[in-house]
């Protein structure tokens, strides 16, 4: 991590009128190679930023991303989020742009599964699911009048991630799918909604089994909403490719076919051609899991996390190819 956070705290001290002489400190959550998250404290709030250093998949729009959280604040009531707070434009506050959010409570979990729902696995997991999926399908409900513009068609979504794959020298398996992804993408289920781009179980927060966020919208655009319930499903199954699955494995989590018949009845979508949008989302992941190989392996970026992303891509790669000529 490049930022000094004593330098953060100052400088927010300086810009918050309001509110900035009670900052004692700033500290890091998660920062890195995306999209940076800091506790102030003194006032419990949320710092977001762009990442310091090279990031996996620029550009990192505050300001976009301020205004998607703003209108599905306003918008989709039933989909938890933090209280979205000021959004500072100027660089040289901080020395990028940045925006504030209230602190929630709640833990997030996709590695392990937490001791409160270890304890209660069918029901716990039940209830789980049941809250992930009303929020989601509620961001699918939302107007799209709403939601700041901007978003691909499916067939433009594959081609981003062709693309994105080719300029970062990928496995010729990946770069196979996507291309037949391109040239046949799956079918719509309608027209286009707000979508989350990342709606995975890791980006929700949970306090005493209750969703109290749905977090990371820096992908969020207006297209498929099936590109969403297609991504949450890849993390199904996935064997010795296993990826960020925890909670998968508990018997009261759904199944595939139990995700899509909740999807379609609080939608009332056909999931038309789901297997084919679960390989397109696993071909996403794998798109950015080869960039952050490709920057380690050419030397512009140090971190072990990334070369751990090489010794994961191949066998995640061949679970995409089984999944993808299965899904035809």
């Amino acid at each position: 991590m490049a930022r000094d956070t004593q330098a953060l705290a100052a400088g927010l001290r300086h810009w918050l009128k309001d509110r900035g002489e009670r900052i004692t400190g700033v500290r890091t959550l998660s920062a890195g190679h995306s999209n940076e998250t800091y506790l102030v404290e003194g006032i419990n709030e949320i710092l977001r930023m762009p990442p310091s250093e090279e990031g996996l998949l620029p550009p990192y729009d505050m300001v976009r991303q301020h205004e998607v959280l703003t209108a599905v604040a306003g918008a989709a009531p039933a989909v938890p989020l933090p209280p979205i707070l000021e959004l500072c434009t100027d660089p040289g506050v901080l020395g990028d742009q940045f925006f504030l959010m209230g602190c929630i409570p709640g833990e997030a979990f996709e590695y392990s599964v937490p001791d409160w729902l270890a304890a209660d696995p069918v029901d716990g997991a039940d209830r789980v699911c049941t809250q992930w999926f009303d929020a989601v399908a509620a961001l699918h409900a939302m107007p799209v009048s709403a939601m700041p513009p901007g978003g691909r068609t499916v067939q433009e979504e594959a081609q981003h991630w062709l693309t994105v794959s080719q300029e970062s020298d990928a496995d010729p398996r990946l770069i196979a799918i996507l291309e037949n992804l391109v040239k046949s993408p799956p079918r719509t289920s309608g027209p286009a909604t707000p979508v989350h781009g990342d709606p995975k179980h890791g980006n929700c927060l949970w306090q005493d089994g209750k969703l109290t966020g749905l977090l990371d919208w820096e992908m969020a655009q207006i297209s498929e909403p099936l590109l969403d319930l297609g991504y949450i499903q890849l993390f199904h199954d996935q064997g010795e490719a296993s990826l960020a699955d925890a909670g998968f494995e508990l018997p009261g989590w759904w199944s595939p076919a139990r995700m899509t018949e909740e999807w379609e009845k609080r939608t009332g979508r056909n999931a038309v051609d789901v297997n084919r949008y679960v390989v397109l989302g696993q071909a996403k992941i794998s798109a950015i899991i080869s960039v952050g190989a490709h920057l380690f392996n050419s030397g512009r970026i140090a971190d072990p996390r990334f070369q751990a992303f090489g010794a994961v891509l191949p066998a995640y790669v061949t679970l995409l190819d089984k999944r993808a000529q299965a899904a035809g």
